[in-house]
């Protein structure tokens, strides 16, 4: 799945969607409430955006987490990025696959 955009958030502000739950491996202390942690553009959170483990805190996507996203966290793709979506879209359609660009999924 290709990621283009994400955006860092204080996971407290997070934890105010009522179905937070992190999802931490064995031993991990609890992220400090200032902890900084990244929104990604599929609505997925994660620890770091960069590296071969990124540390998943959230990957439960439902049009509740989403509506939370946009109208809580006023999170979105900013405008001159948009046109990469497009891009990705295109590049899917010419191969015969129709992709949601927004989701990144196959419709």
């Amino acid at each position: 799945m290709l990621r283009i955009y994400c955006k860092a958030y204080h996971v407290k502000d997070l934890r105010e969607f009522h179905s937070w739950s992190e999802q931490a491996k064995e031993g991990e202390a609890d992220l400090a409430d200032d902890a900084i942690v990244y929104l990604w553009d599929d609505f997925t959170v994660v620890k770091t955006p960069v590296g071969s483990d990124p540390g998943i805190l959230w990957d439960q996507v439902t049009p509740e987490w989403q509506e939370f996203c946009q109208t809580t966290l006023r999170f979105e793709v900013p405008e001159d990025l948009r046109s990469a979506y497009d891009e990705f879209e295109r590049q899917d359609t010419a191969s015969g696959e129709v992709v949601d660009a927004e989701n990144k999924t196959s419709v």
